[in-house]
């Protein structure tokens, strides 16, 4: 017998060149294949349709090939290794692709004789391949060696011989053509299939290495150096695939700059950036605890050597809620820098701008654009406009309004009810700016309180908010004894001569009861310490116009203000109370009500959209709140019936 099988693979070494030619064949379609396909990576799924296409293929070609030359009843073509590598490059789609291509191919051209037996070779033989498919795709192709090899060359090899076995054990074959067929698969498996398994493997493992480099090379052309974020190429590429997304999800571009940058690192060494840099892009996009929501999905990016990019999900400027974010975010940042820093601690300044339609423009000129506007900007916090073309008209539109506002002593007011929260009791309302431009877009209060500050129309506007706060509170009649109506003013009109003498005059004047007045100040606008504004701040609580301090905690000297000003009201900042949930925003709510109860004053939550987030706040001890979930901001003439159902 085993002469036979000797007999049988001698006669099969003139075969071999034959064989051989076939092997060359199919290692360039691979080859070809790889390389017109390198825009998708070597694991996509797609490669194993592709690999059964290539060797299902090549082998109903092969059919043809040999049943025309051939006449012999073991035909000398590499079906077994096509069968073999099919399935283990390309799982069972692969496998079986190319097992219905070489079977349909062995009915066609080589009839219904002994197709039985082969089928059921072929069936094995692929099964094998498949098998090690799960043993291949633990592997990094780019660590594939010659242990490897040898051992898919051994599965091969067993595999074949084990599929002629079992044709013959079950009587599908006699033995004479199953000595026949061992003999050439023993010489074809070493002479012809080990050289081609060597060289495929070897073929992906030099592409998987030279992709690699690749990628490499890319990622350190879209990485800073020095603090190994991504850089400005990067966040061009990242801003192209956003505008791409179907269905559109609107993003916020925001650039963070140290204005100070020069002197800090003058203070505390030239590469202080290096190390301060990473550390701000993690207190922002840190997925447990960074200052912005995980569901914004923020990104962080080296823009330039003083500014930092973030780009965020789900956010549109044109939202006043938004936009108040853009100011929280100012504070917490500026906090931290502070924290992090023992000596000079560097000041940020923010700009922020829509993405949404930005499909339509040149990205590379938007960002030098909204990076010129940036620097060109004296604000801590400014909302760019999308088309810097634009910017300018509107800009103009905004100032006009604010003329006609100022001069009528009617800006558009809407109120936000505050409650008592346990038993949904209205006390008072907060007056809000709701401005919408020439084509009945919203327009965001805190752009059009830059427009009024930089044009020096800030104290006027702020006046003419009172007016009309005023005006409303000689409409309302019927009112609780505590019911009031707050207006937000900045520092800017407590550093005025006689403001409060002004807002006292107007009261009597419209003969509208003092209490019913509140003035919020916004804790983010630093108050000057000079004597203007005690007399001021001194002549309205003499007069007992209520006084609150708005946005606790997330800006200048919290404490001191509580200290030096009668403040009877407190207010923490929808921006802490949407983190409720997270420990140490519940510790600081809850030291920002300690303080306020010691020095007199009740707390007020802002921004409470849930049941939990006001249970929770109960719970605290915080009576009073407002909120989506109680009320929006409404027009005067709804929160009449709101006041009298209350």
């Amino acid at each position: 017998m085993m002469e036979l099988i000797a007999t049988q693979a001698a006669a099969a070494a003139a075969e071999l060149p034959f064989l051989l030619l076939q092997a060359a064949a199919v290692i360039g379609m691979v080859s070809v294949l790889i390389l017109v396909r390198r825009d998708i990576a070597l694991d996509d799924a797609r490669y194993k349709i592709y690999y059964g296409l290539i060797f299902g293929v090549a082998g109903f070609l092969l059919t043809l090939l040999v049943s025309e030359f051939i006449k012999l009843p073991s035909k000398p073509y590499i079906r077994s290794d096509l069968l073999f590598l099919a399935g283990v490059l390309g799982s069972w789609q692969g496998g079986l692709i190319s097992l219905a291509f070489i079977a349909v191919g062995r009915l066609v051209f080589g009839g219904t004789a002994l197709f039985f037996a082969a089928f059921q070779d072929m069936v094995v033989i692929s099964a094998s391949g498949i098998m090690l498919y799960g043993w291949m795709r633990r592997r990094r192709l780019n660590d594939l060696g010659i242990r490897d090899i040898l051992g898919v060359f051994a599965v091969r090899f067993v595999a074949a011989l084990l599929a002629i076995s079992l044709s013959f054990g079950i009587g599908l074959i006699d033995q004479a053509l199953f000595l026949s067929a061992v003999g050439r698969r023993t010489l074809g498996a070493v002479a012809v299939g080990l050289p081609m398994i060597a060289f495929l493997l070897l073929l992906l493992r030099g592409e998987a290495r030279a992709r690699e480099e690749v990628r490499k090379r890319e990622a350190a052309a879209r990485t800073d150096s020095l603090t190994g974020l991504p850089n400005r190429r990067a966040l061009k590429d990242h801003i192209e695939m956003t505008t791409r997304l179907k269905p559109a999800v609107p993003h916020a571009l925001v650039l963070i700059e140290i204005v100070n940058i020069a002197d800090v690192a003058a203070c505390e060494g030239e590469d202080w950036g290096d190390l301060f840099w990473p550390r701000l892009a993690q207190e922002i996009c840190d997925e447990d605890n960074g200052l912005l929501s995980k569901s914004n999905a923020p990104c962080s990016f080296m823009f330039g050597d003083t500014t930092l990019a973030v780009v965020m999900q789900g956010i549109s400027l044109e939202k006043s809620e938004s936009a108040r974010l853009m100011m929280r975010l100012h504070d917490a940042l500026s906090a931290f820098s502070k924290s992090t820093e023992t000596g000079l601690a560097p000041h940020l300044k923010i700009g922020a701008a829509n993405l949404d339609m930005l499909s339509r423009q040149n990205v590379a000129s938007f960002l030098r654009h909204l990076s010129l506007a940036l620097k060109g900007s004296e604000n801590p916090v400014q909302i760019f406009p999308f088309s810097f073309a634009e910017k300018a008209t509107r800009d103009e539109g905004v100032r006009q309004m604010l003329v006609s506002w100022i001069k009528s002593g009617r800006p558009p007011i809407y109120y936000q009810p505050k409650f008592e929260m346990h038993n949904r009791r209205m006390i008072g309302a907060e007056a809000l700016l709701r401005a919408v431009d020439a084509r009945g877009q919203p327009l965001s209060p805190y752009y059009v309180l830059e427009i009024a500050e930089r044009h020096r129309m800030l104290v006027e506007f702020e006046w003419s908010t009172i007016e009309g706060v005023v005006r409303d509170l000689a409409d309302l009649r019927g009112l609780d004894a505590d019911f009031h109506l707050a207006v937000n003013i900045s520092a800017s009109s407590f550093a005025t001569a006689r403001f409060g003498d002004r807002v006292v005059a107007l009261l009597n004047e419209m003969g509208v009861p003092v209490q019913r007045l509140s003035i919020e100040v916004t804790e983010m606008s630093r108050i000057p310490n000079i004597d203007i504004v005690q007399q001021n701040f001194d002549r309205l609580s003499a007069a007992g116009v209520r006084l609150s301090l708005d946005d606790f905690g997330t800006g200048y000297a919290a404490l001191t203000l509580l200290a030096r000003f009668p403040f009877e009201e407190v207010k923490i900042d929808h921006w802490m109370t949407s983190r409720l949930d997270q420990s140490r925003f519940r510790e600081a709510i809850a030291l920002a009500f300690e303080s306020a109860e010691r020095y007199g004053a009740k707390l007020v939550t802002e921004g409470i959209e849930t049941e939990e987030q006001s249970r929770l706040l109960m719970q605290m001890g915080i009576r009073f709140g407002q909120g989506y979930l109680y009320s929006p901001a409404v027009p005067l003439e709804r929160l009449k019936p709101m006041k009298e159902c209350a």
